[in-house]
């Protein structure tokens, strides 16, 4: 942040600069984008070891019953509810003749021992893709409807980005051609935000402009005293509309 004794900001147009970003829209940007990431990437885990909630949702709704053989059940390296999670592999006769393959994911025991004995099992299966099945009176998914939390999660992370994104562009904005003013520094208030375990800071500042005193805001980890003065530029078309000028 300039103090008012060092020369003013270049005028307008100003080349942006990231740094002009105060911190929290940057920590907006930064933790909705680890969110989104996280996020993702655990759901996709998931529902690729647990299975995905929709198929029992259309199976239940249009699933057809055919006879089908357990091939194979394999462990896998993952737990649900602490339980080992096995691949049941099985093939099955679809009502028109073809034969098919496919696996589910299951903690049961009982269904393995079957599974390791070649039994037989009823299958239900999707007509419009055959593929998309499981073994009747049983679920496809493991976790049902909470292996989607983790896409919620991306989601809230995705919302988080897209507001950092238009409060960077709107500080960008403002940057590169706001007009330039001396603001005092009013207050300044501890948030419970911390970049790099640095605390940050609220910073209120009031300013003079044609309609009269103006107070905007912005945070620092370095604030400056109350009293100080600051360079700040605003939107001379929404003077309420500012943001700290930097070096």
């Amino acid at each position: 942040m300039l103090l008012a004794t060092v020369p003013a900001p270049p005028p307008a147009p100003r080349r942006f600069r990231l740094r002009a970003l105060d911190p929290s829209t940057a920590v907006f940007m930064l933790v909705g984008a680890i969110w989104a990431v996280v996020g993702a990437i655990a759901g996709s885990a998931l529902l690729s070891t647990a299975g995905a909630p929709w198929t029992d949702m259309i199976l239940d709704r249009r699933g057809l019953v055919a006879r089908g053989q357990a091939l194979a059940a394999t462990a896998r390296s993952t737990r649900v509810n602490g339980r080992r999670v096995f691949q049941l592999d099985y093939s099955f006769t679809d009502a028109t003749g073809a034969a098919r393959s496919s696996s589910m994911a299951t903690t049961s025991r009982q269904l393995v021992a079957e599974a390791r004995l070649h039994a037989p099992f009823a299958i239900d299966y999707d007509p419009r893709r055959p593929a998309r099945s499981r073994i009747h009176g049983e679920r496809a998914s493991l976790v049902g409807i909470a292996g989607l939390l983790p896409f919620g999660i991306a989601s809230v992370g995705l919302l988080f980005v897209a507001i950092g994104v238009r409060r960077a562009r709107r500080l960008r904005d403002i940057y590169v051609h706001g007009q330039a003013a001396v603001a005092t520094v009013i207050a300044t208030k501890a948030t419970a935000m911390r970049i790099n375990w640095q605390r940050v800071i609220r910073v209120n500042y009031a300013f003079q402009t044609i309609e009269g005193t103006i107070e905007g805001r912005t945070t620092s980890r370095t604030p400056p005293a109350v009293g100080a003065k600051v360079w700040i530029l605003y939107d001379e078309s929404d003077p309420r509309r500012s943001v700290a000028a930097t070096d």
